[in-house]
């Protein structure tokens, strides 16, 4: 099953970077990018940064812990686990960043993953009002091939979105569903294991407690939108960098376009998915393959090169190595 997934993974990449540089000369792309602002580089890769520190302060009130977290451990496990997205397959990250800050701070891995899953519901909580937003101010019409997929993608987003909270929230505010799914789920497995997987099971429920406290709640929304926010400057600086004008808006639009284009299951790093997603975001506004190209593997590797280093740098300072993050997929 994991090499068919790994498989898929792969062949949605290919198809995707197909389709992204179908018709586009490589040498002309290329002088496109030598020929870029790297200031808006360089500001790109730093707001990367500083969007993951803040993905890190969030994640520190999803947890619900004795002891305060410090932004360090948070933000070495955040970095080591999206560096797992970029460079190992079947999205492991996810489970890697749990793992990585449980092994350091000694919590359960099983509550740890479901604020991973809480954490991801408020994204679309998120990126779903930031759509309305982007909608309101930009309107995407149908009578293109961008503007369909980008409604197609939209609608995932908000059924995914509406599907996941009503999950959690159901699953937070009824004790008694609770224990029935939990002991649904772990009935058809050997006796000897039962105990333990109802107990990761029942750690896990807990870890949705988020949802019982208003404050935190509204505490944790307005880092969403920070963060997002410091994402939409970073895809305004690489425009500027590639000397693509667009309104004050468009940052907000290839936002939600981007974030619906990662969904998408592919090869580690979104190598493919984002540049498709760039190229549809771009061609809303009229922009060319023969700009959005170049911008797509500019974005890129202004997500992908900061996360992965600083991530290694996170990895090597907590004594981990790449093998050691099998163990994460052992625990999931």
């Amino acid at each position: 099953m994991k090499r068919l997934q790994i498989v898929i993974g792969i062949a949605v990449s290919a198809v995707c970077l197909w389709l992204s540089m179908r018709d586009v000369d490589p040498r002309a792309v290329a002088m496109a990018l030598s020929h870029a602002n790297y200031l808006g580089f360089a500001a790109a890769v730093a707001t990367t940064i500083l969007g993951f520190w803040l993905r890190a302060v969030r994640w520190r009130s999803l947890i619900a812990s004795p002891r305060r977290l410090t932004t360090e451990s948070l933000f070495s496990a955040t970095m080591i686990g999206f560096m797992a997205n970029n460079i190992l397959p079947l999205r492991l990250g996810e489970f890697v960043r749990p793992w990585a800050l449980s092994r350091r701070e000694g919590l359960s891995k099983s509550t740890l993953l479901a604020t991973v899953v809480v954490e991801r519901a408020v994204d679309m909580l998120t990126l779903l009002a930031i759509l309305g937003l982007a909608l309101f101010v930009h309107p995407i019409s149908a009578a293109t091939e961008a503007g369909r997929m980008t409604r197609a993608g939209a609608g995932v987003l908000v059924a995914t979105c509406v599907g996941l909270t009503l999950f959690v929230v159901a699953l937070e505010r009824s004790p008694r569903l609770a224990a029935a799914a939990i002991g649904r789920l772990s009935a058809p497995l050997p006796e000897r294991v039962r105990a333990r997987v109802a107990g990761m099971l029942t750690h896990f429920v807990e870890g949705l407690g988020l949802f019982r406290d208003l404050p935190r709640l509204a505490w944790v929304f307005l880092l969403s939108f920070l963060m997002f926010a410091v994402v939409v400057v970073g895809l305004q600086a690489s425009l500027w960098a590639l000397g693509i004008d667009l309104p004050w808006y468009a940052g907000l639009v290839m936002l939600v376009i981007t974030a619906i284009g990662i969904m998408v299951p592919a090869a580690p790093g979104y190598i493919g998915t984002m540049n498709v997603a760039c190229i549809a975001g771009l061609a809303l506004f009229a922009v060319g393959k023969d700009r959005a190209v170049p911008f797509s593997w500019f974005y890129w590797a202004s997500q992908w090169l900061p996360v992965t280093l600083v991530g290694f740098i996170c990895l090597q300072r907590e004594g981990i190595s790449l093998r050691t993050l099998g163990r994460a997929q052992e625990n999931a």
